[in-house]
């Protein structure tokens, strides 16, 4: 179907200035969607004929007449070039603005830099980390196919299908995969809001499909941590760190961030942490687990030695977990703590948030408070752990009935025999 191009000049008689003149617009209209720019050019109210978009004076129509010509260039230009125009296009491109970008790999290049230009502000450093891994698996899919780039208006949605086939011989898991073409279809939507393309090809297409299971310790394995304790001491930076969301649920950008003045008492004289979630501003209130508030008066001990950090903290503006390394490397502490400590599964800090959560409710602990104590945006992202609850009951139950099954078959194989004892003594005295 044909795109509909218009342009109208018009004045705004309510902009009037001083002299009495008023500066002439430009609307240019495509498909229904338009965008207004301004001419440069002047003119009297009273000089200005609407149904002719004109004026009496001859010298300003004729450079009218020209920006007309130079608009019409502009969108025959674009139209070739990249074969879809849009009323903001060709406004960027008479005012000298950069080009909204046509093509894949440069839309991904602004879309990361915009998350890197909001990080400390609305996004977090993590965030950016995460996604410049999209980006740089995009390029390098699009360098597989032996191109520099790819115009966004010739994308189809055979080209999601042959991204997820790309990913997938990289042996990717399915979440991952999802991820990387989340953000494919990101830059798809940003380019419809650009009114670059008229929709998004991959609105119907289907990502991996994969059950995703909560990682979480069992009460055994969580007790063999509290009391486990390392000779190294970032690796018992890491242990306490981990033991302490266990009992607090907090997430790791929680804890970096976990101040003293953070931990209040109230009436009763117990102690709770009170503070915004450092993802979603979302305020949680959790009380303290006696074992999280020994390690609380551990690492106050810690510092007690420091005078000038000891003034700090009676201001409440301290630190409570002083961690030099980074995160990957707190990561590879927690696993050797792991594997010291005889756990299989691969420990990270939102595997001690699952294990608060899935602890909190299988002690009876009502979804609604855990949700306020995890500092959850929603609760369906709560009630995860309720399904989670459920399974494991469902094991255990399964685990029961075959139990009392195989103890029934035994007794009924027992019965059975001694039937048979009784038979034969019978047999025996008739003889």
């Amino acid at each position: 179907m044909r795109s509909t191009f218009k342009i109208l000049f018009y004045i705004n008689r309510q902009k009037t200035k001083a002299d009495g003149n008023t500066a002439i617009l430009c609307r240019i209209t495509i498909d229904g969607k338009s965008t207004t720019i301004t001419t440069s050019e002047e003119c009297k109210a009273s000089e200005w004929n609407i149904k002719q978009g004109l004026t009496t004076e001859k010298k300003t129509n004729q450079r009218l007449h020209e920006y007309r010509e130079l608009v019409e260039k502009t969108y025959q230009d674009i139209l070739t070039r990249d074969g879809v125009v849009s009323a903001e296009l060709i406004k960027n491109l008479l005012q000298g603005i950069a080009d909204n970008p046509t093509t894949i790999l440069a839309m991904s290049r602004a879309e990361l830099q915009a998350v890197k230009e909001s990080v400390g502000k609305s996004r977090a450093e993590s965030t950016y980390h995460n996604l410049s891994h999209s980006d740089r698996n995009l390029r390098e899919f699009v360098e597989d196919k032996g191109v520099q780039d790819i115009p966004i208006s010739t994308i189809t949605e055979d080209l999601f299908e042959k991204y997820r086939f790309f990913l997938k011989k990289r042996g990717l898991k399915g979440t991952t995969i999802n991820n990387y073409l989340c953000w494919l279809s990101r830059l798809m939507y940003r380019a419809v809001s650009q009114n670059i393309i008229r929709y998004n090809p991959f609105e119907n297409a289907k990502y991996e499909k994969e059950e995703k299971r909560i990682r979480f310790l069992q009460k055994s394995e969580v007790v063999r941590l509290a009391a486990m304790k390392m000779n190294d001491r970032e690796a018992e930076s890491a242990r306490l760190m981990f033991v302490f969301a266990c009992f607090t649920g907090l997430a790791i950008a929680d804890m970096e961030h976990l101040l003293y003045k953070h931990i209040q008492t109230a009436a009763d004289g117990r102690k709770y942490i009170r503070k915004e979630r450092q993802k979603t501003k979302v305020e949680f209130i959790v009380p303290l687990h006696p074992i999280a508030e020994a390690i609380i008066r551990h690492c106050w001990e810690e510092q007690e030695g420091n005078e000038e950090q000891q003034t700090v903290k009676e201001k409440g503006d301290s630190l409570v977990f002083h961690s030099d390394c980074s995160r990957s490397v707190m990561g590879k502490n927690l696993c050797i703590v792991g594997k010291a400590c005889g756990i299989r599964q691969r420990l990270s800090y939102h595997v001690a948030r699952h294990t608060f959560g899935t602890m909190s409710l299988s002690a009876g602990i009502p979804i609604e408070s855990i949700a306020k104590m995890m500092g959850h945006a929603s609760i369906s992202s709560t009630q995860i752990y309720a399904q989670v609850t459920d399974n494991k009951i469902s094991e255990d139950m399964d685990k029961l009935i075959a139990k009392q099954s195989a103890k029934e078959k035994e007794i009924a194989e027992r019965e059975v025999c001694e039937l048979s004892d009784i038979s034969i003594c019978k047999m025996e005295e008739t003889v």
